[in-house]
């Protein structure tokens, strides 16, 4: 018995999280949580005015096995937020800052939403570091051109006047099925409406001016997948028009958030296509 609690003890020891902080490219200070061993190392990357907490279900559940880290990026959560510049290139940097402070090889960048965005161009700098790319709900229509500045701005604009009613709106009535669970749309709703509006509409404007076409023809050599949820379309053809060897991999019967509101299928669906990527790397 004694024995038994003893390996129970060390194994929880070698799987407990450990709160780090590594310096951006520009000296910001970058916080985020790693636990577990084993390759490859997923690395976990939140969305539009959310932080790492949104992982909780993963970085758990995938602790004894792998490698895991989750990270705030900067103006999100426990991070600095001393720059001004809040774009899809300064949060790829932000990752890749992360990964290099850890020393971390073989790593698989996961990124939700925005953090989809975020984790292709962090692939893009990390190079051969990276052994596979999962984004989560996002890349719908990496077709469309990016917008303008002038389109961005008139976009985000009315999200300035009201930003917390506007936001939980939007969270509410665009990223749930009415099927979803209330406790967790209000929770994430409150999480969302209660970023920094600064901070989150310079983001916005960062997402919707980046250039996704050119972004993922960047990481052409490097495997994606995207797990979307079916409660909207994702264009097929113009992923795999950019990055021939793409695959999709659809959850149903959820919103924007699959690893929030339905994580046994989605942590299902990941360790699927963790274990082929591993079979093929090894």
């Amino acid at each position: 018995m004694k024995l038994i609690s003893t390996v129970v003890a060390l194994c929880l020891l070698a799987h407990a999280a450990e709160a780090e902080t590594a310096k951006g490219a520009d000296g910001v200070a970058i916080h985020y949580d790693r636990a577990g061993q084993g390759k490859p190392a997923l690395v976990f990357v939140h969305g539009w005015s959310c932080d790492r907490s949104f992982w909780s279900n993963q970085f758990d559940a995938f602790a004894g096995q792998y490698t895991v880290v989750r990270i705030d990026l900067a103006g999100h959560g426990d991070s600095g937020t001393d720059r001004d510049d809040f774009s899809i290139k300064s949060f790829g940097a932000d990752v890749a800052s992360v990964v290099v402070a850890e020393e971390l090889y073989d790593v698989v960048l996961i990124g939700h939403s925005m953090g989809g965005s975020v984790v292709v161009d962090a692939a893009r700098r990390l190079g051969d570091r990276v052994s596979l790319v999962v984004a989560v709900d996002a890349l719908q229509e990496t077709g469309l051109k990016p917008m303008s500045k002038k389109e961005s701005e008139k976009l985000w604009s009315p999200f300035r006047e009201d930003f917390r009613t506007l936001t939980s709106g939007f969270v509410r009535a665009e990223l749930f099925l009415p099927s979803s669970p209330p406790d967790l749309v209000n929770q994430v709703a409150t999480d969302m409406a209660s970023a920094d509006p600064v901070i989150a509409l310079k983001a916005g404007n960062g997402l919707t001016t980046w250039n996704h076409k050119k972004g993922i023809k960047a990481i052409r050599n490097t495997p994606l997948v995207l797990i979307n949820s079916d409660y909207r379309p994702t264009d097929r053809d113009a992923i795999t028009d950019l990055h021939p060897g793409a695959r999709v991999s659809i959850v149903s019967g959820t919103g924007h958030f699959p690893m929030m509101e339905d994580p046994a299928t989605f942590n299902n669906t990941l360790g699927v296509i963790l274990e082929v990527a591993v079979a093929d790397r090894y």
